[in-house]
């Protein structure tokens, strides 16, 4: 399974979840304020956004990739992997 996430999903993403944590978490003034120049400075077509862009995709691709079962097929066999290691 591929996921990959443009940089306008990963921007979605940052505000939702930056939105809800300055929403529900009491935070201190200066931890509100740091949260809101981390999202700011992760705006769309900024290289921070698209470097985090990069960052989240790694960190789901390999979170994928930890989790799913691998199947390869080589002249008529089957070979199966758990953890993306072939046996």
């Amino acid at each position: 399974m591929n996921v990959i996430l443009n940089s306008d999903d990963a921007h979605i993403l940052v505000t939702l979840v930056s939105a809800q944590i300055l929403d529900h978490v009491d935070l201190s003034p200066k931890g509100r304020k740091l949260i809101e120049e981390w999202r700011r400075d992760r705006n769309l077509g900024t290289s921070a956004m698209d470097d985090f862009t990069v960052f989240l995709n790694e960190r789901i691709g390999n979170y994928v990739d930890e989790r799913t079962t691998r199947m390869m097929r080589t002249k008529g066999k089957v070979k199966v992997s758990e953890t993306g290691r072939w046996s």
